[in-house]
């Protein structure tokens, strides 16, 4: 049995992501903007009606282009997930900016008050840690040093 591989819609949906840096609109279609950014991307139209997903099958290599996230090591280390736990013993599961927990629905993070890329000695210390919702934490950003506690 010949099994013709596909791309799966996931595939695509990223591809398109990461081509226009924002949601798709309601009234966008991902294949179409997906044929849109291929053709940005160097992809020739056929002259002659096509089918879409055809279009998109035989440029799968400039879809499957999209470079991988970055993993950061640090976070998947056992040193930070223990000190984590640590963090949140300490403080608790509330977000010391806003008051939210996890049983109103928030996600919860544990922030480096002063950030790891300007401060990477502080990495490890549990007096640089507060814990923040996730909406707190990305607004907060690696560039504004308030301490919340």
């Amino acid at each position: 049995m010949n099994k013709r591989r596909t791309l799966k819609t996931s595939v695509i949906r990223k591809y398109v992501l990461h081509k226009l840096k924002r949601p798709l609109l309601k009234d966008e279609s991902l294949i179409d903007v997906c044929i849109t950014c291929l053709v940005e991307d160097g992809a020739t139209l056929p002259d002659k009606e096509y089918n879409k997903r055809s279009f998109i099958e035989k440029n799968k290599d400039i879809v499957l282009s999209i470079p991988k996230k970055k993993i950061d090591t640090f976070l998947q280390s056992y040193e930070w997930r223990k000190l984590r736990m640590v963090a949140l013993k300490k403080y608790g599961p509330r977000c010391q900016c806003c008051g939210a927990t996890p049983a109103t629905g928030a996600t919860i993070n544990v922030d480096h008050i002063k950030p790891r890329k300007l401060f990477p000695e502080l990495a490890l210390e549990i007096d640089n840690l507060q814990i923040l919702c996730h909406e707190c934490n990305h607004g907060k950003g690696n560039w504004d040093t308030t301490d919340w506690r």
